[in-house]
């Protein structure tokens, strides 16, 4: 029985072992098999998807080249920023409320967006949001999100983003430039993005150690502007001047080289920030777009528009130049034909008043007919030179074509056909009435009246040059487009001008000046008719006897009784032309001097920078500057900031170093002026950005909001009625 009890548990003990080695068997044929469709079916899929969760190519935005204006200093630049980006399959289910919540917190955006992008997985990469603060992406970099990174990314900074942003434009999220020179030479400006090749750990954070540059980026050619920046400032500021003197809709300024073609200075007010040109301003908002229904994104393009190539107006008088210019050329009149006014003048039934109606001008030579601005003798002498003729003039002087500035979005203007012209529409077409023009193919045209004849192509760009070898990659000579009329006729419409404005203008105490011109008022045409509304134009130049420069000032729809030319754009221009000329003598005399001249500089408003990019612009620029309340920091406030710097002068930076980082409450400046509202503010570590002028009426941000030190509160202001 014994014998027998051993033999079953001995068979017991092999039937164990036989099992469990067949066991062992199979599971080992199992995951052989396993392993043999890992490698050799799903091999190469897996290993691509492991790769894209450890390796990923990361770009590195190039540098823009820089913008200089003629004298070489500097208007915009690039600065480093950060990107955050993720990749949603390195982020597990349970870290996404968390991670949402935290990048809402810092970067303001929406918990529910957030949510959408980190859970689509079919991408392998997202970008939360580009050009974030270099502090703000450092916190989120700190914080170890899983699958949460940070990269360099640009952004454009300016000397001063109110300055000129319809000359310089501005780029989108993708560094690309959008409108302005940022946008018509962007194919110069771009940079050649470079390439990181980055590893990530298991939580998806990257690797910086185990980074290699693939392909380093390279900086854009940099781009030297026509502008000069002392003229653009005095532009800007004539503008500004008139459209709160006037109460105006909106005014136009073009300075421009009457013999070049080179814009020296453009100006529109109101118009918009470079800073954050996706806000409307205040001032456009009031003033441009008095519909509530206009969409944000309509409201932005409207804004956007360039004024100077795309704004069509009616110029009335000072057409008159080109109508003269093209009888004197013809031969049909000269400077003793005599033309006479009763009032009134009936053009096949029609009556066509002049101004001074019921009154008169009577007889007249021709250069007082044009400082009378005489729609009676100007409908005579354009009948003398004819349609097919006088057709031909006004092509050949820039209207209805483009003038071939190199910025985008430039309108043709509107001139009727020849053959459908009526008599009636004829005769008005002689005094500037029944075509349109932009305010380039307007400054343009009349030049060449004055300057020999020669209609030039506007240029607003200089030169490209090399940002690494400063070279000339591509040079914008001044360029003839025709020769309209001869130097007998110009020199002789420079003497008609220039009796036009020294007997007939109130030129606001610079009549000792040397100065042409005239004016113009016009009826504006609006959605199929004529709307009652003016519009207030003054082309001039001085000297007389050589014109340097050219003004054109538009002046659109200006508020009680000053609405004319000679009372809104003729005072605007004739200050502006005196200041221009003047500092333009002063360049002159340095020169002379043996001394070396740089374009002058603007001071540029660097409130709510860190103290340290404020530094490093200053001393880029070459303007002095002094420290006050630390060297770290938030610059809540300067002394003097947007006018021309002159040598002596020392800039004083308020730095706020307890400001940095904190948030601080928005005190009620309702009520107070603009210097009070200004000194309360900066206590408080916050900057002011003015608009209008008077009593403090709003403010953008409500009175007890927490805000982050050195945010910008916007202040309206305006004066007792």
């Amino acid at each position: 029985m014994k014998k027998s009890s051993n033999t079953n548990r001995k068979d017991y003990f092999i039937s164990r072992v036989a099992w469990s080695c067949i066991i062992i068997l199979v599971a080992f044929t199992v995951a052989i098999g396993k392993l043999a469709s890992v490698q050799l079916v799903h091999g190469s899929e897996l290993a691509e998807k492991q790769a894209s969760f450890t390796n990923a190519n990361i770009e590195i935005t190039a540098a823009r080249g820089d913008i200089y204006d003629e004298g070489m200093n500097i208007l915009v630049q690039d600065a480093t920023v950060s990107s955050v980006y993720a990749y949603p399959e390195s982020i597990g289910e349970e870290d996404v409320p968390g991670t949402c919540s935290f990048l809402s917190e810092k970067l303001g955006m929406d918990y529910e967006y957030l949510y959408g992008l980190l859970t689509d997985k079919s991408q392998n990469t997202v970008t939360i949001k580009y050009r974030v603060d270099n502090r703000i992406a450092r916190e989120i970099q700190e914080a170890n999100l899983p699958g949460i990174n940070i990269k360099e990314d640009k952004t454009r900074i300016y000397t001063n983003p109110t300055f000129a942003p319809y000359i310089l434009g501005f780029t989108g999220t993708d560094h690309t430039g959008l409108y302005g020179v940022e946008a018509a030479f962007n194919e110069y400006l771009s940079g050649k993005n470079g390439v990181k090749s980055v590893l990530f750990d298991s939580n998806g954070n990257a690797s910086e150690s185990a980074s290699t540059t693939k392909k380093e980026s390279q900086k854009g050619d940099s781009v030297v502007l026509t502008i000069d920046s002392v003229t653009q400032y005095y532009t800007e500021t004539a503008a500004y001047e008139a459209y709160t003197k006037y109460n105006a809709r909106r005014v136009i300024i073009l300075v421009s080289d009457v013999d070049t073609g080179a814009i020296l200075g453009m100006a529109a007010y109101p118009s918009y920030s470079l800073d954050d040109p996706w806000s409307v301003s205040w001032a456009y908002k009031n003033s441009m777009l008095p519909s509530e229904g206009d969409s944000l994104e309509d409201q932005q393009l409207s804004m956007w528009s360039d004024p100077f190539t795309s704004y069509l107006y009616e110029p009335g008088s000072t057409f008159k130049i080109i109508t003269c210019a093209s009888a004197l050329e013809e031969g049909m009149v000269n400077l003793g034909s005599v033309f006479y006014c009763g009032g009134a003048e009936y053009i096949e039934g029609v009556e066509i008043r002049c101004d001074v109606y019921p009154g008169h001008h009577g007889d007249q030579d021709l250069a007082t007919s044009m400082a009378n601005s005489c729609n009676v003798a100007l409908m005579k002498i354009v009948n003398l030179v004819g349609p097919d003729k006088f057709y031909d003039y006004i092509y050949n002087f820039g209207f209805g074509t483009p003038t071939g500035i190199l910025l985008d979005g430039e309108e043709s203007g509107m001139v009727s056909a020849n053959q459908d012209v009526n008599p009636v529409d004829f005769a008005t077409l002689g005094f500037g009435q029944g075509l349109a023009a932009t305010p380039l193919q307007m400054i343009m045209g009349l030049n060449a009246a004055i300057n020999g004849g020669y209609l030039m192509v506007p240029r607003v760009v200089e030169k490209v040059v090399d940002s690494n070898t400063g070279e000339t990659v591509m040079r914008y000579d001044p360029q003839v487009v025709r020769q309209v009329i001869s130097e007998q006729t110009s020199e002789t419409m420079r003497y008609i001008l220039g009796i036009v404005a020294d007997q007939y203008y109130y030129l606001g105490g610079y009549e000792s000046y040397d100065m042409i011109g005239k004016t113009g008022t016009a009826e504006q045409y609006r959605y199929g008719s004529y709307d009652g509304s003016l519009v207030a134009s003054f082309y001039g130049a001085l000297p007389e006897s050589d014109p340097e420069f050219s003004v054109l000032v538009i002046v659109d729809e200006a508020s009680g009784d000053q609405t004319y030319g000679s009372n809104t754009a003729a005072p605007t221009a004739a200050k502006l032309m005196a200041n221009i000329y003047d500092y333009m003598a002063a360049k002159d005399m340095l020169s002379m001097s043996g001394e070396d001249v740089k374009g002058a500089k603007i001071i540029p408003d660097v409130r709510g920078s860190y103290a340290q990019d404020a530094v490093e612009l200053f001393e880029s620029l070459g303007i002095a500057y002094t420290l006050s309340g630390g060297e770290s920091g938030i610059i809540v406030n300067q002394s003097v900031h947007s006018v021309e710097y002159t040598e002596g002068t020392v800039v004083v930076l308020v730095v706020s170093e307890e400001a940095q980082g904190e948030t601080v409450m928005v005190p009620n400046v309702t009520g107070m002026s603009v210097q009070k509202a200004n000194e309360v503010l900066a206590q408080a570590g916050l900057v002011m950005q003015i608009q209008g002028g008077g009593i403090a009426v709003s403010q953008s941000i409500e009175p007890g909001t927490m805000v982050e030190a050195g945010t910008t509160v916007t202040v309206t202001f305006r004066y007792a009625e």
